[in-house]
C-alpha cells in the first residue's frame, strides 16, 4: 500500500512540480541568451537593459524554485491529510504511519529533483562550446578522484546526512502543521507560531549538547586539516545522530496529532 501511495502523491505533485521545474530550464536558456548579449559588441542599450533584467530573473528564479519545493511538499501534508481530503485518506485501510512515510519518501525525492533542476539550470546558463570541453575534463577528473575509496566514501556520507536533513526540514513541516491543525480556529497561525517554538528549542538543544554536554568552545575550535580529516567519521556520526534525533521527535509529533488530536477542517 505504501508504494500505491507514493505513486499517488507523485502524480498529484508533478502536475506542479514538473512546470515550474520546466520553467527554470527555459528563463536558464533565456538567460544564457541574455548573457551573450550582454556580452556582444554594438548591442543596443534596450537589449542590454532587457537581457539584464532576464539575469536576474534567473537568480531570483533560483530561490524561487527552491521556496516552491518546500512550499508544495507542506502545503500538500495540509491539504491531503489535515484539511477535506483527510476524510477520505484517514479511512484507507493504511496506518498513519504508513501516509507519513509516503509523504516524507515523495518530499524527499521532490527535493532531490529539485537540487538537480537547479544545477541543470547553471549548467545551462554557462553553457558554450568552450565550456562542454572544459565540463568534459571536470568530469573526468571528478570520476578519477572519486576512484579513491576515501573520497567515494566521504562523498556517500555527504550525500546520506543531506537525505537526512531533507527528511527533518520535511518532518518539522509536518509536526508543525499537526500541531496547528489540532486546534478550532486559526490553525496556520498556530503551525506557524509551533514552527517558531519548534526552532527555538531545536537551538537551545544544539546549544546544550555541543556547549554543555561535549564542552565545545568556538575558541577551541582550531582544528587542522589533517586532524579534520582524520576526525571526520567521528563528525559525521554525530551530525547523523543529531539530526535522526531531530527528526524523531518530529515524527513522533506528527504521528501523535494524526492518532489523538486530528481536528480536520
Amino acid at each position: 500500500m505504501l508504494g500505491r501511495l507514493i505513486r499517488h502523491e507523485l502524480r498529484a505533485t508533478s502536475v506542479t512540480m514538473l512546470p515550474v521545474m520546466g520553467l527554470m530550464l527555459l528563463v536558464s536558456a533565456m538567460a544564457n541568451l541574455a548573457l551573450r548579449f550582454m556580452d556582444g559588441k554594438d548591442v543596443p542599450g534596450v537589449l542590454v537593459l532587457i537581457s539584464g533584467i532576464v539575469v536576474i530573473i534567473f537568480g531570483v528564479g533560483l530561490f524561487a524554485l527552491g521556496f516552491v519545493s518546500v512550499y508544495v511538499m507542506a502545503m500538500r501534508f495540509r491539504n491531503n491529510l489535515l484539511k477535506d481530503e483527510g476524510y477520505i485518506m484517514h479511512t484507507l485501510p493504511v496506518s498513519v504511519h504508513t501516509h507519513i512515510w509516503s509523504k516524507v519518501i515523495v518530499s524527499t525525492l521532490w527535493y532531490a529533483a529539485t537540487a538537480l533542476c537547479a544545477v541543470l539550470s547553471l549548467i545551462v546558463v554557462s553553457l558554450d562550446v568552450g565550456f562542454i570541453k572544459s565540463l568534459g575534463q571536470t568530469l573526468g577528473e571528478l570520476l578519477k578522484t572519486l576512484g579513491d575509496i576515501n573520497n567515494l566514501e566521504l562523498l556517500t556520507e555527504v550525500l546520506v546526512m543531506l537525505v537526512l536533513s531533507a527528511i527533518l526540514m520535511s518532518l518539522s513541516f509536518y509536526a508543525s502543521l499537526s500541531v496547528g491543525h489540532s486546534f478550532a480556529s486559526r490553525k496556520m497561525l498556530f503551525s506557524i507560531v509551533t514552527f517558531v517554538v519548534m526552532f527555538i528549542f531545536w537551538c537551545l538543544f544544539l546549544y546544550g549538547v555541543n556547549y554543555i554536554v561535549l564542552g565545545i568552545r568556538p575558541e577551541r575550535f582550531d582544528l587542522h586539516i589533517d586532524d579534520f580529516m582524520s576526525a571526520w567519521r567521528l563528525i559525521f556520526a554525530y551530525i547523523c545522530a543529531l539530526i535522526t534525533a531531530g527528526g524523531a521527535a518530529c515524527y513522533l509529533i506528527t504521528a501523535y496529532f494524526l492518532q489523538k488530536k486530528l481536528n480536520l477542517e
